[in-house]
């Protein structure tokens, strides 16, 4: 009898031992869960798309060697744009992007292509960007080149050249401290630029500069 009860004992102490294992793994990987979620949502809420580093500003825009042809035309665009990372947190990595011209912020006009670059917090960097329509860059040409072509003509007579600047860039918010991050794709777009134009010399810049829109990623 006595042995009996000593092995249903230890059979009991046995399920209950299993019972603290199990419900002891199960606690800590309720809690590792909870931190990894916690940790989670402290890296977006510090990386993510929502905390918006970036600004950006068009220096200086203008065109050079403007013509208008029967059946096509030819110009020359110069920009330059400022970055800057109001984050103290966080370091802005943007990798290789192209810059779009575009007249009446309808129709691709040209392109150029920028290199990556990184953004420390709370710094800025500039960049010099050369268009040039001689380089295709994937522009398609407009349906009706008839049509596209009188307009340009009639900005030529009127003195005023109408363009927008647009932009997709696939960037990197990194956690200064940690090293972690939230990957993006910005679609920057600076509307509305009206460069005064010199007919006679084929010549216009944009007067003063402009803040530029840099909507949150989806």
């Amino acid at each position: 009898m006595a042995t009996l009860w000593c092995k249903e004992s230890q059979s009991l102490r046995k399920v209950v031992g299993n019972i603290v294992l199990v419900g002891l793994v199960g606690g800590l990987a309720t809690i590792f869960l909870i931190s990894l979620v916690s940790f989670s949502n402290y890296v977006d809420s510090k990386s993510g798309p929502q905390t918006e580093p970036l600004m950006l500003y068009l220096d200086s825009f203008s065109v050079s060697n403007f013509k208008v042809l029967k059946s096509s035309f030819s110009a020359e665009w110069d920009a330059e744009l400022t970055f800057t990372n109001r984050n103290g947190g966080l370091k802005v990595l943007l990798n290789g992007f192209k810059v779009f011209v575009f007249h009446r912020e309808r129709q691709a006009l040209s392109c150029a292509t920028v290199g990556g670059m990184e953004i420390d917090p709370m710094t800025r960097k500039s960049v010099m960007i050369k268009f040039d329509t001689r380089r295709s860059c994937g522009v398609e040409k407009p349906e009706n080149n008839y049509q596209f072509l009188n307009e340009l003509r009639e900005d030529v007579k009127s003195g005023l050249l109408g363009f927008s600047l647009r932009m997709r860039i696939p960037a990197f918010y990194r956690l200064r401290l940690l090293g972690l991050g939230t990957t993006v794709v910005l679609t920057p777009f600076c509307p509305s630029l009206n460069v005064e134009f010199v007919a006679a010399k084929g010549e216009g810049k944009m007067v003063g500069g402009r803040n530029c829109s840099i909507p949150l990623p989806k």
